[in-house]
């Protein structure tokens, strides 16, 4: 007599070749809302940056069998499959072409003459994977994919500061700067206030994106998403031509160089609502970098900043204590008051301290992450330790964590 197949048995998916990344992929796209990436390198086992922590997908899901991924593994599933289901590909003279015939004309000399490739795919439930393709170590490949939610969601939904939410639908001009490490969100914030503008006015939405991440659909705006690389040939170029065509509110998804610098400082200027993604540890420290860019003008297009700089968001997303979740938290600099004092004397020190010191900034100036990080720690929704992990102000959380009665671990 056989034995029955136990639960476990009737889950196991594939690991071949034409299945195994897309099967894996699939099944634990079911759980995204707990993971920001999935890492895939050849030789080595599929792994999830998750709020539980960084680890291989069978250890978070245990229907994955942990297979070693493959050359063929990866060039399968990006060039022929994804979610398990055959994508059909035609040539130019609309000629179907095998797997290995794609890999070979659309994606192999974009990786050979870049050394990395970026695209976007739909995956399961209509989440938009960012997929990052590149060569690492002797030549093996890698692949980085980023996990964006099906949906763009509602400004008022994102746990942002309540008077960060107002300025943001009031207003139509100025430049707003979103920064945090990645997988902070920083992409999802800035496609919910595109939405929320999409829906209240008519206009001209225009963004400049490496790739695009999600698509979307008009409601009262016309919308323009130019991918570089496609569309366009660099941030630099899209900025450039970007002011010529109309935008009521433009985005770029990233700041590189000295003339995107100069495009998105100034873009607030010419009247459209100038928003830009862009990597950063703390407010003051992105906008010098932003500033440093510009080099021998760093002395004009600060003071153009200062004329026209809405807010810096600072973003981070805490893992949750269950290990199923995200939270948001933000450190929001307004320039307002003092602010604006501050960035037009350059004086850098000087902003910093008032940031790091009690009531030098009021709530029209300043709202400190570590507000919203003590609040989570005492919900009992986050540990001390990753409030420690996200901060900008190691002190001032220790202090408040204190104060609240709670200890405090970490840096």
């Amino acid at each position: 007599m056989t034995d029955i197949p136990t639960l476990q048995q009737q889950l196991q998916l594939p690991t071949d070749k034409q299945h195994g990344i897309g099967a894996a992929v699939k099944h634990a796209l079911m759980f995204a809302p707990s993971m920001t990436d999935i890492m895939i390198h050849e030789g080595q086992v599929i792994r999830a940056k998750s709020a539980r922590g960084t680890l291989p997908l069978h250890q978070l899901f245990s229907a994955i069998p942990p297979f070693l991924v493959t050359r063929e593994h990866i060039v399968t599933y990006l060039a022929g499959y994804v979610d398990g289901a055959t994508r059909q590909h035609r040539d130019d003279r609309g000629q179907q072409q095998s797997v290995q015939d794609y890999w070979d004309t659309r994606i192999k000399p974009v990786l050979a003459r870049q050394r990395s490739v970026n695209i976007r795919l739909d995956g399961r439930g209509g989440h938009s994977l960012r997929y990052s393709l590149f060569m690492h170590g002797t030549g093996e490949l890698a692949l980085v994919m980023r996990i964006t939610p099906p949906d763009i969601a509602a400004l008022t939904s994102l746990s942002l500061p309540h008077n960060l939410v107002a300025t943001l639908a009031e207003s139509t001009s100025g430049f707003i700067v979103i920064t945090g490490p990645t997988g902070s969100g920083k992409s999802e914030t800035a496609m919910s206030i595109l939405d929320w503008h999409n829906a209240q006015h008519s206009g001209h939405i225009l963004t400049i994106e490496d790739p695009v991440e999600k698509k979307i659909a008009p409601r009262k705006s016309i919308i323009t998403q130019r991918e570089v690389g496609y569309d366009v040939l660099s941030f630099a170029d899209g900025m450039r031509e970007a002011l010529r065509m109309s935008p009521d509110v433009l985005l770029t998804s990233e700041i590189r160089d000295a003339e995107t610098a100069e495009q998105a400082i100034q873009g607030g200027e010419s009247g459209s609502l100038m928003i830009a993604t862009t990597h950063g540890k703390s407010v003051t420290g992105t906008m010098r970098k932003i500033l440093s860019y510009t080099g021998t003008s760093a002395d004009v297009m600060r003071s153009v900043l200062a004329g026209n700089l809405i807010a810096v968001i600072r973003q981070a997303l805490v893992p949750s204590k269950d290990g199923k979740r995200y939270l948001m938290a933000a450190d929001v600099l307004f320039n307002t008051g003092k602010v604006t004092q501050f960035i037009e004397r350059g004086d850098w020190i000087g902003l910093e301290s008032a940031i790091r010191e009690d009531n030098r900034l009021g709530a029209s100036e300043w709202v400190p992450m570590n507000n919203r990080l003590v609040e989570l720690v005492k919900r009992g929704e986050i540990e001390a330790s990753e409030a420690m992990r996200e901060t900008s102000d190691i002190p001032t959380l220790k202090r408040k964590l204190a104060a609240a009665g709670v200890a405090s671990f970490g840096r």
